[in-house]
């Protein structure tokens, strides 16, 4: 009986080690925080790029702004405008969390890639509205127009293999007032990233039901945390 038992305890632990496979891979994982960003006085950073090992998160500037990603403690429900662009749209006090921004007129990813010419398994990453977008979503601005029945606005993440060939599309909708709804992103929300399969980087565009003869009107902002991958 000692015996019989014994085998059924080891059969029950192949079980459990292969139901925490993914394709072979243990679920290990890691996550990329963004503790060890180094913010200005202010609460942000806009001007350099960020390595959290193997990950690299693209910082670019030009002579007339930057864009790519930037990174940040702040938060604000309540201060429309531009000059508010580093602010999540929550009332939680956050930690340090990366903004992207997309030069959607001249259509220019936003990127992080993988930094040692390897590719990972990205499992998830939390995303919030900017209390710059959400508000002009919300109220309209100088720039977009106030959401009305049929509007969206939405961040899609395409992911590259180590040939830079996408490997997968996903979608999420920060803002959605389509079929009878009006809602606005205003909690970090988990996105399933596990589609894009193993990459080499991932780009990250905006679109919106708000385009004018420049293109997007919405203010192309999107925060992001809690980068999930298998190492």
């Amino acid at each position: 009986m000692k015996q019989f038992r014994l085998i059924l305890l080891a059969i029950a632990a192949m079980l459990a080690t292969a139901c925490d496979g993914d394709d072979g891979d243990e679920i290990k994982t890691e996550t990329v925080t963004f503790s060890n960003v180094m913010l200005l006085n202010d609460g942000y950073q806009n001007s350099a790029s960020y390595t959290e090992e193997p990950w690299y998160f693209i910082n670019s500037q030009d002579e007339y702004s930057w864009y790519g990603f930037a990174f940040s403690t702040l938060n604000d429900t309540k201060t429309a405008g531009p000059t508010n662009e580093f602010s999540v749209f929550t009332t939680a006090t956050p930690s340090t969390f990366a903004l992207a921004y997309y030069q959607a007129y001249l259509n220019t990813p936003v990127t992080f890639r993988v930094n040692d010419g390897q590719v990972r398994k990205v499992r998830s990453i939390d995303v919030c509205n900017s209390t710059y977008t959400a508000l002009a979503i919300r109220d309209g601005s100088n720039f977009s127009r106030k959401f009305t029945s049929g509007d969206w606005y939405k961040v899609i993440f395409t992911g590259y293999d180590v040939y830079n060939k996408a490997s997968g599309t996903v979608e999420f909708y920060a803002a959605d007032f389509r079929n009878g709804k009006s809602y606005i992103c205003s909690e970090w929300t988990k996105v399933d990233l596990s589609s894009l399969g193993a990459v080499s980087k991932i780009e990250i565009t905006m679109d919106s039901s708000d385009t004018g003869d420049w293109g997007i009107n919405t203010p192309c902002y999107i925060c992001l945390d809690n980068l999930v991958y298998i190492p």
